[in-house]
């Protein structure tokens, strides 16, 4: 008794699918682009995008230069986001606003465009060119838009992906670093150093510049160290700066006895290379 009503709704439902399937089946062998438009908008306004996607790109052609084929590029580009395909749906957007410029809905397309670019970037052990566009256009949308109704959402995602080079900035930095203590770590310290460098120029309020500086005289006296003759002393000397840096930016630190340490060694090198 319990299986009947079950058997009832999974017969509903197989008929629902089968009644759609035909339907797409009909439309994509019609050549009447009205039925087709209202086919395409009708499966999209029931999620069904894949296939209002496929209607919407048949259909475009035709209808260009008229009325709808604003609102057929606009649903096209939203099937295409909502199908988590947003390297497409960016490009859609792009051209949407790019196209109406005067329409209502270029801000939200202009918008969608970098917010597509944003979810499609990636995490930040990956390689991060895709996530650096999507700054650049919510930044551009911004300047467009200055009081859009997007504005503290387009803010909030700049501030997330700033982080997140950040965060990669950071973890490349610490693999040269890691390099640098390797078998071959001569190979490696003077890219650890730049790195370093860049690092600080780039995110100068980082939370991770203390720990950085702080690696910046330790590779530094490293690289002095293990250098021929001639390079010692300037290098050295190159270490006694970084020291400085570090002790006039960090004069209470946790890493103070390791570098002042390393400043002692440094001054006792430079002072023998001085008496020689």
């Amino acid at each position: 008794m319990k299986k009947a009503p079950i058997l009832f709704i999974l017969s509903v439902l197989l008929i629902g699918l089968s009644g759609c399937t035909t339907q797409m089946a009909r439309l994509e062998k019609s050549s009447n682009y009205v039925e087709l438009l209202n086919g395409a908008i009708a499966f999209y306004e029931k999620g069904q995008y894949s296939k209002a996607k496929t209607l919407f790109e048949k259909i475009q052609p035709i209808y260009q230069g008229t009325e709808y084929a604003e609102k057929i590029r606009y649903y096209w580009a939203f099937s295409e986001y909502y199908m988590g395909l947003y390297q497409l749906s960016a490009y859609q957007f792009s051209v949407f606003y790019n196209t109406y410029a005067r329409s209502p809905l270029a801000e939200e397309a202009q918008y969608m465009e970098a917010y597509s670019l944003y979810l499609d970037s990636p995490g930040p052990d990956l390689e991060q060119s895709s996530s650096e566009e999507a700054v650049l256009m919510m930044q551009d949308f911004l300047n467009r838009y200055p009081v859009s109704q997007y504005y503290q959402e387009a803010n909030g995602i700049i501030d997330e992906l700033q982080v997140r080079f950040e965060t990669k900035a950071y973890q490349t930095a610490k693999l040269y670093y890691k390099l640098s203590t390797g078998l071959s770590f001569r190979n490696y310290l003077e890219a650890a150093l730049t790195t370093f460098q860049t690092f600080k120029r780039d995110f100068p309020d980082s939370k991770y510049n203390e720990e950085l500086m702080f690696l910046s005289v330790e590779t530094s006296f490293k690289l002095a160290n293990n250098s021929i003759a001639k390079l010692r002393q300037e290098r050295f000397e190159s270490t006694l700066k970084l020291h400085q840096d570090f002790i006039s930016r960090f004069p209470v630190s946790e890493f103070s006895d390791r570098i002042n340490d390393y400043y002692e060694k440094s001054s006792n090198e430079l002072n023998k290379l001085k008496t020689n």
